[in-house]
């Protein structure tokens, strides 16, 4: 019998945060776009209407929420700091894709966004 890989994720979700080297931007913030996405190996048969076999997307919203809360310099550092804590909550998972989009930075150019992204592979 195979299993089956199993994919969840949010996709855009907005923030805003402290997180910039510009003193400015510690105290005005930036907005945010996070996309966020783990895989994971169903060990059995699941039961598609039980939450406990599965991962609740709620949950990883709230560790987006709290790594985006904190004031830090670098995106890199929000996006490893998920990474760690997402793992660390779910050590069995395969991957994980985080994708976090600082709008309007602060460049003077015509610029969408910047963006840092994390890919892990166990």
């Amino acid at each position: 019998m195979s299993k089956t890989i199993r994919t969840i994720g949010l996709e855009g979700v907005q923030f805003k945060g402290a997180i910039g080297l510009h003193p400015e931007e510690k105290i005005l913030g930036n907005n945010f776009l996070v996309d966020f996405e783990i895989t994971f190996k169903n060990t059995k048969q699941p039961d598609t209407e039980n939450l406990n076999e599965t991962i609740n997307y709620c949950d990883l919203y709230s560790i987006l929420e709290t790594e985006l809360a904190q004031t830090t310099d670098l995106l890199e550092t929000v996006a490893q700091d998920i990474l760690d804590q997402t793992l660390l909550a779910y050590p069995f998972l395969r991957s994980i894709k985080i994708k976090i989009k600082k709008l309007n930075p602060p460049i003077n150019a015509q610029i969408a966004n910047a963006f840092v992204a994390l890919n892990y592979h166990k």
